[in-house]
């Protein structure tokens, strides 16, 4: 009790936080904010720098990196270190909160934005040098956006997590800060110390970037929607109104913590995100969703490879570079954030069902949503209803999603169900997001290794002031969307290296064990007793060699 009483203090004193990274942090966030708010010309000026500089110079890279992901995800599912439990106990979570939780922190209401609109880019900018607005194109449009939000985007959160894991269940790190964990796997003490300052400041400005992109894709979609509902006029009040409302679910979800807030929600969201699609399916035109879903499916599968490593080197388009090395670079700034959630919520749980239920569920999932939705989109096009590309062309994406949905039956019933899964969706990201910045600006955990009420609710207040402003003075956050790829290279490295060590620690720690001995260690235990009976000794980790 007495322990307790000193930890509780411990974690909820000032002393605990990281203060000189929060404050380094902050400075260069509002720095960055105010030159984007200033100088918006040559603020979308650097940012198209930034953006050809990663995507057209190092989209090779990109993708070589990614594919070699989906390698990696099927070298642990099939090999005996799939065997690798995350703690001797039973999962914390049923596997549907599981995935829900995950897939929901992963994709957020950005989702929905690309979602119902991602194919309307690509009709008009093909790949393979196919003609723009063609019924090639068409045929290719919804098959890209399965690929960019599928199996190798899931791979990128579900292997890149798998360093945190092993560091903090089976080599018992005992952090969950991602620069904790780089130090221990540097022997040059110097070295170890600047990387891991480095990492503790460059955090949480990817991150809050990278959340403001999300809420400023998600909050006019909702405005829209609600003006639409209501018949009021999509002011800057409304969008403002809307983002309060978010902060004040957000505020409630971050105080009640992952078990009793984040997961309730995710549930919840992943229901309304089921009647959304079901709603689209069976009231939309189902035949050609159906059939547009089957042949997309079918083109995926047939050229997964050719889609994933294509790099159109002789037409020199660039549209690999501009779309999929893009997207996994995008994917790759919220690895950070995954990786440590993806921990804390994976106890219990072996290194196979954590690729599996991440990979498969999150791609079965996505995979759905945006078949469905997708094809709705492009079938009211087809027929003349709404004219979806030009409306994203004018800057009306928003408002294009919304006359879309009002061509359904029923169509104030729709509107509600996607306001709330819209609404649901951006507060699990967010949630995720505020749990994994205060872990990683906390010295110290509480026995339950969750960070201090009072610092989630101060991210909480940083995440959404930041998109609040950017709204306000209708800044250009699709350029800040381009310059924030500027860290995808850096996070490429770091989870290279992080992977690379992590092998090199399963081998010391397990290769001399056979499939079914790894799998007798790490079977789930009913008590103590029972593993200390079983007979092969629990890994001792090997030590870092000075």
């Amino acid at each position: 009790m007495i322990n307790g009483t000193k930890i509780m203090k411990a974690t909820m004193g000032k002393s605990n936080f990281d203060r000189v990274t929060i404050a380094i942090s902050l400075v260069i966030v509002s720095a960055i904010s105010m030159f984007f708010l200033t100088n918006p010309e040559q603020a979308i000026k650097v940012a198209g720098d930034i953006f050809t500089l990663i995507a057209y110079n190092f989209g090779t890279p990109i993708l070589w990196f990614a594919f070699g992901l989906v390698i990696l995800a099927a070298f642990f599912v099939f090999s005996k270190y799939g065997h690798i439990r995350m703690g001797n106990e039973k999962p914390e979570f049923s596997t549907f909160s599981y995935i829900a939780m995950m897939a929901l922190a992963g994709v957020g209401s950005g989702t929905i934005y690309w979602a119902f609109l991602e194919w309307s880019y690509y009709i008009k900018t093909p790949p393979f040098a196919i003609e723009a607005g063609s019924v090639t194109a068409s045929e290719w449009a919804v098959t890209y956006s399965l690929h960019h939000w599928g199996v190798i985007a899931w791979a990128i959160y579900a292997i890149t997590a798998i360093p945190v894991m092993y560091s903090f269940y089976i080599r018992k790190n005992g952090s969950l800060k991602i620069s904790d964990i780089v130090m221990s796997m540097i022997k040059n003490k110097t070295t170890a110390r600047v990387m891991g300052r480095l990492i503790e400041v460059m955090y949480p400005i990817a991150l809050i970037f990278g959340l403001l992109i999300v809420l400023s894709l998600g909050v006019p979609i909702i405005s829209a929607a609600v003006s639409l509902l209501f018949g009021v006029e999509n002011t800057l009040f409304l969008k403002l109104l809307m983002l309060a409302i978010v902060a004040v679910l957000l505020v409630t979800s971050s105080f009640f913590g992952i078990e009793k807030g984040m997961q309730k929600i995710s549930e919840n969201g992943t229901y309304f995100v089921v009647a959304l699609v079901l709603y689209v399916l069976l009231l939309g035109p189902t035949q050609f969703i159906v059939e547009n879903t089957s042949s997309s499916i079918a083109l995926w599968a047939q050229n997964f490879i050719m889609m994933s490593l294509y790099t159109d080197a002789i037409n020199e388009a660039k549209f690999p570079q501009s779309w999929t090395a893009y997207f996994w670079a995008y994917w790759m700034i919220f690895i950070p954030l995954m990786c440590v959630f993806v921990t804390k919520v994976s106890r219990g749980r072996t290194i196979r069902e954590v690729i599996v239920c991440m990979i498969g569920g999150g791609t079965a999932g996505i995979a759905t949503l945006f078949s469905v939705v997708g094809s709705f989109m492009m079938k009211t096009e087809l027929d003349g209803k709404v004219n979806i590309s030009q409306m994203v062309s004018d800057g009306q994406a928003s408002e294009a999603i919304v006359s879309a949905l009002e061509t359904l039956p029923l169509s104030s019933v729709i509107l509600v169900v996607f306001i709330i899964a819209t609404f649901l969706l951006l507060v699990t990201t967010l949630d995720g997001s505020v749990f994994t910045v205060s872990c990683n600006t906390q010295d110290r955990l509480d026995e339950n290794n969750n960070p201090s009420t009072y610092l989630k609710m101060f991210w909480c207040l940083v995440i959404v002031a930041l998109p609040a402003i950017f709204i306000i003075v209708d800044a250009p956050v699709q350029s800040m969307q381009s310059a924030i790829l500027i860290f995808a290279l850096p996070i490429l490295l770091l989870t290279s290296y992080m992977l690379y060590k992590t092998i090199g620690y399963m081998r010391k720690d397990y290769a001399h064990l056979s499939a079914a001995e790894i799998q007798a260690m790490h079977s789930i235990a009913a008590s103590t007793d029972q593993v200390n009976r079983v007979s092969v000794p629990l890994v001792k980790p090997v030590p870092e060699q000075a």
